[in-house]
């Protein structure tokens, strides 16, 4: 049985894989987009990783482990990471068209589908644009601010008006798109809630040393399976890297 990670809750922090029938536990802090960890999160000295991008060790996964359960659907369904991985790059290869690229924004709004969701985060990632949260529930005055100062290529998604329920991936290739991409550029620009909040941008590098943290403190491989629990948008790339299975809840 693989282990199941999920927010902490009031019984604190769990360690290191869990055993059959355990739950390991992850940050609640995890929850806010752009918060920083505060250091390693496991005691001793930290190590040091060449900075990557998050998007190349995901398709590295893929090719390693192609059949392998990528996504779990609340409905029963098993998407593999052959099957994720594609999905990804078409649509990668459509916002590029749109102009996606690094250097450039595109919004993400709730999709329908979970997994719609998670597949548009990497195309997007994949593309080497940023991705920028947008929350339906927004004030549209607020949301015409973040829209204003970021200048998205396209929004993703659905309820937020302008958002793109689909882009028509006929004819592209399935094949990992060529990308410009450094861990300097931006994997996502993040806002807090309510007033008028500076922007919280993260970086691919930045992004990448922790999840390594994350992996480091909590170890995932093969057979794993980490349930969808409002972890930020970047969180859901450490299972991905890891062969591990993420489990939608379809909420």
């Amino acid at each position: 049985m693989g282990a199941v990670v999920r927010e902490a809750g009031a019984g604190g922090i769990g360690a290191g894989r869990a055993d059959a029938g355990d739950v390991t536990t992850v940050p609640a802090m995890l929850a806010a987009e752009g918060l920083v960890l505060p250091g390693p999160l496991r005691a001793g000295p930290a190590v040091e990783h060449p900075a990557t991008t998050v998007v190349g060790p995901v398709e590295a996964q893929a090719a390693r482990s192609p059949e392998a359960p990528a996504l779990l659907l609340a409905d029963g369904g098993v998407v593999t990471y052959r099957e994720l991985n594609t999905a990804a790059n078409r649509l990668a290869r459509a916002l590029a068209r749109r102009g996606a690229r690094p250097g450039t924004v595109v919004g993400l709004a709730p999709a329908r589908r979970s997994e719609e969701m998670l597949t548009a985060l990497l195309a997007v990632a994949k593309s080497g644009a940023a991705y920028l949260p947008l929350d339906p529930a927004d004030p549209p005055g607020r949301r015409d601010r973040l829209l204003a100062e970021n200048e998205p290529v396209c929004v993703l998604g659905e309820a937020v008006p302008g958002a793109l329920t689909g882009l028509d991936t006929t004819g592209e290739l399935d094949t990992d798109p060529p990308r410009a991409l450094t861990p300097q550029h931006l994997l996502s620009v993040g806002y807090g809630p309510g007033g008028r909040p500076a922007a919280v941008r993260l970086t691919h590098g930045e992004a990448d040393r922790r999840v390594r943290e994350l992996q480091a403190a909590h170890p995932l491989g093969p057979g794993d399976r980490v349930l969808q629990l409002r972890l930020p948008h970047w969180g859901f790339l450490w299972p991905l890297r890891t062969g591990a299975a993420v489990v939608l809840t379809g909420e």
